[in-house]
Parts: C-alpha cells; structure tokens; sequence
C-alpha cells in the first residue's frame, strides 16, 4: 500500500487480538437476545455474524507517526481516523469484569474539542499508550522549524537593504 502524508514518520504499528472477534460476536448476540427482532434475527448472526466480525478484524490497523495516531477500519463501511498528538489530551485504557473475561481492554484517546475515539484489543495496549504519550510531550515541548518562505526571505534581504542605508548615512553625517 502507498503511504500518504499522514503516514510519514511511522514509529509503531497497532497490533489487535484475535479475542476481539469473540468479544463482538458474543455482545452482538447479546444485543439482540434483549429485542425482539433480535431474538428472530439471532440464528443467522449466529451463523453469519463471525465472519462478518472475522472481516473486521482483518481490516482493522493502526499506527502511530511522529505526529498522530492513524487508524483504518471497516470490511464494508471503511472509516479512517487521524488523531493529531498536538491535540490529543489523554489517553486511558479500560478494563472491567466483561472485558477481563475476555482478555481485551479498551483505549480511549481523547483530544481537545472532539468526541473520545476508541479502540478495543490493543495489544501491548500499556506500552502503546506509553508511547503515544512520550511520543505527544516530545511533539509539544519541541515543535517543529517550517523552512523560511522565499517570501519571507525578500522581506528580510529588504529590511536588511534598509538598515545598511540608514547605517551609511548616518556614518556619512557625523
């Protein structure tokens, strides 16, 4: 796959668990047996319903860049998020009793004036935060030199004209 902008700069690839699949499957099911046209659609997401989460999966990853977070997802409907370290203000894993039967947890990145994007499977998920975090105070506590513009360059060259001038003529009146 050709890398775009948002690419650039790759420090770490996301890595997902498989019992995520089940972690879905199982919740999908459960949301259907509390409604009634869930309990009639039940026995075919039972049998279909894994390998359309077997297909999520495998269109699940992620990355983090020397300056955002980029997810790709979806089989059907793809969706791809850019999280930009500068404005991300907190990341947090989650477990609790339904996640730890399964063995995944769920990080939530939240960042300033957006809705919290979240992930569920991360492997690795403390060192992944970990270094997503080191990764955004390095970003902010060092932000990056743009090269001067050419225009900005001419202003300068100009102001320096000037001053050297207004230096002549001052040492030509005394």
């Amino acid at each position: 796959m050709e890398t775009g902008y948002a690419d650039k700069g790759h420090i770490m690839a996301v890595e997902f668990d498989r019992k995520i699949i089940i972690y879905w499957w199982i919740m999908a099911n459960v949301g259907l047996l509390v409604t009634m046209v869930g309990i009639i659609l039940m026995p075919i997401w039972i049998l279909f319903g894994w390998l359309v989460h077997q297909k999520q999966y495998e269109h699940m990853s992620g990355a983090l860049t020397d300056r955002s977070i980029n997810m790709r997802m979806g089989w059907l409907f793809k969706k791809q998020q850019n999280i930009p370290l500068d404005k991300l203000t907190d990341v947090s894993i989650h477990e609790g009793p339904i996640l730890n039967a399964f063995g995944v947890v769920r990080m939530q990145f939240e960042t300033a004036g957006a809705a919290p994007f979240i992930l569920t499977g991360v492997k690795n998920s403390n060192q992944f935060r970990d270094l997503v975090l080191q990764q955004r105070d390095s970003l902010i506590s060092a932000p990056q030199q743009s090269a001067p513009s050419e225009e900005s360059n001419s202003v300068l060259m100009e102001i320096r004209d000037i001053l050297q001038k207004i230096s002549e003529n001052i040492s030509n009146e005394g």
